[in-house]
């Protein structure tokens, strides 16, 4: 059994100490630094984005308005209304980051793990771990792996875009 939890501590990245401040129905400092991490690294790519983005609807728009093509000038403004949907998308991401770091808190799911493969189109692959049949949670192959099929687990995971932090 300890096998098994060193399994899953090195699929997931959690620590004893994360696991610990996870049973006691919080986030540990080093969980809440690591969703802040790659959301300041997801906000990253999201701003390098919009300004491409930006940049070429601006080129577009000039030059569909210089040469008074039509067909130009619609390309640029659905290149502006992408661009407003994606700045939404960061917001939305922002919104959900604030939600499981600023509650603290962690969402407990225990149950009977059932392994679910989807694969859409021949190529795109989804590892989905189901919680009684109920509950599913998309993982990585890793962690997929990491969890024993029909074995009883306790999952901890954040209260609001439901990240997997750690199991036992």
């Amino acid at each position: 059994m300890a096998e098994q939890q060193t399994s899953l501590a090195a699929a997931l990245g959690f620590s004893a100490n994360d696991l610990a401040a996870n049973r006691q129905g919080m986030l540990s400092e080093a969980q809440q630094t690591r969703l802040q991490s790659s959301w300041r690294r997801q906000l990253i790519g999201t701003v390098i984005v919009v300004v491409a983005i930006m940049f070429g609807a601006t080129l577009v728009l000039f030059f569909g308005q210089r040469s008074e093509s039509a067909a130009l000038s619609f390309i640029g403004m659905s290149l502006t209304v992408i661009n407003a949907v994606i700045v939404g998308l960061g917001a939305q991401s922002y919104l959900r980051m604030k939600g499981d770091t600023s509650r603290g808190g962690v969402l407990v799911t225990s149950g009977v793990i059932t392994h679910t493969i989807r694969v859409v189109s021949g190529r795109v692959t989804t590892f989905v771990l189901k919680i009684d049949g109920a509950d599913e949670v998309i993982v990585s192959k890793p962690i997929f792996n990491a969890f024993a099929e029909g074995k009883s687990y306790t999952l901890y995971r954040t209260p609001v875009s439901k990240v997997l932090l750690s199991a036992e």
